[in-house]
């Protein structure tokens, strides 16, 4: 996944730092990373390399103690060879995989802080699905994916916008595809947040 840096962008000099691991989130999209460079066989100096970030910086990312930008998590999700957002979706505890069909039931979620993300069921490089809570009211980075992105959105209302200022308010109900290559960005448009299905076409090839 390839991203364009949007207006609200913020690089690994400018995430967020700390003495300690910075919260949950932050330690388990850690651990992530973590794993699935140990899985490709790849050192810190490696990865780190491959994504053009510091090692130092990414050893604090794997720590929690150091916050990825979205641009930053799209370069290592391409690295990785895994889906768009699924550095940041929590996975299911609980699932059932087989002759191709994944299935995952709900389960008790609790939104946290100002975006919670589940993984929903996925198909080995194919479809990749996530739920999303947010409340953010600020336009976030504008990620270019390499991937094809639906959204439909089930409750609140959410706004995509585009580079060119162009802005497409969704409604609970209405749905947006946006093609690989199209960077944009979304908000929530009053108090109460969204909760939107974003469903890509598959994984990145690496």
């Amino acid at each position: 996944m390839a991203v364009k840096s949007g207006p609200s962008a913020a690089g690994p000099s400018a995430a967020g730092r700390s003495t300690g691991p910075l919260d949950d989130e932050a330690v388990a999209m850690g651990g992530r990373i973590r794993g699935l460079r140990r899985e490709r066989g790849l050192t810190l100096v490696q990865l780190a390399g491959l994504v053009e970030m510091s090692q130092p910086f990414l050893s604090l990312v794997e720590r929690g103690h150091a916050r990825l930008s979205l641009a930053s998590m799209a370069k290592l999700s391409t690295a990785l060879g895994v889906p768009s957002g699924s550095l940041l979706a929590t996975p299911p505890t609980a699932r059932l995989t087989g002759k191709g069909v994944d299935v995952v039931h709900a389960q008790e979620r609790l939104a946290t802080g100002h975006r919670a993300v589940w993984q929903l069921a996925q198909l080995p490089r194919g479809l990749f699905g996530i739920e999303m809570v947010g409340v953010e009211r600020e336009f976030t980075e504008f990620a270019m994916h390499e991937e094809d992105e639906f959204l439909y959105l089930l409750s609140g209302t959410l706004e995509v916008g585009l580079v060119d200022g162009t802005v497409h308010p969704l409604r609970p109900g209405d749905s947006l595809a946006v093609a690989a290559g199209v960077a944009h960005g979304w908000r929530a448009v009053g108090p109460h947040g969204f909760r939107v299905v974003i469903v890509t076409s598959g994984a990145p090839s690496h």
